[in-house]
């Protein structure tokens, strides 16, 4: 198969270059193998979606009354910052992120040595069990893997 053949829209300095290869004899640099899709590797591409002026004003609303962005992004077929854009234009302030101040990673040391999961602590302070667990690995807590056992 030739390169040439290959692409599905070269650019005119490309073509330029394939001819003046072709007219030189180096049509050997030019074949290519077939490119076969590996079956394990994701080819689906996500069509980008418009939202409706009703869907941006539905995304505000809902986000008002309490739902997360990543909630609205999923519920909508859109990118999480889709959300936020939409949001922003129209004018929505955002709530805090909440953060784990000294505080609460004290608040979360005591409930973990109580025995307390990263998930069930997080659920009690507002957070993901990732950010209670790298808030706790970086103020030197021991932290147990899945069976309990300190790691």
């Amino acid at each position: 198969m030739r390169l040439r053949d290959s692409l599905s829209n070269p650019s005119k300095p490309l073509l330029r270059l394939f001819t003046a290869l072709e007219d030189a004899g180096d049509s050997a640099l030019l074949q290519a193998e077939p490119v076969l899709v590996d079956p394990a590797v994701a080819t689906e591409v996500r069509e980008c979606r418009m939202l409706s002026a009703d869907e941006v004003a539905k995304i505000a609303e809902e986000y008002r009354r309490g739902a997360g962005v990543n909630e609205l992004a999923r519920r909508y077929g859109v990118h999480r910052q889709t959300v936020d854009r939409h949001l922003e234009r129209a004018g929505v302030s955002k709530r805090p992120m909440t953060k784990m101040t000294p505080e609460r990673v004290e608040q979360a040391k005591g409930l973990y040595d109580r025995g307390l999961s990263t998930y069930e602590i997080a659920e009690k302070l507002g957070v993901s069990g990732s950010t209670v667990w790298k808030a706790l690995k970086r103020a030197g807590v021991r932290m147990r893997d899945t069976q309990g056992r300190e790691r």
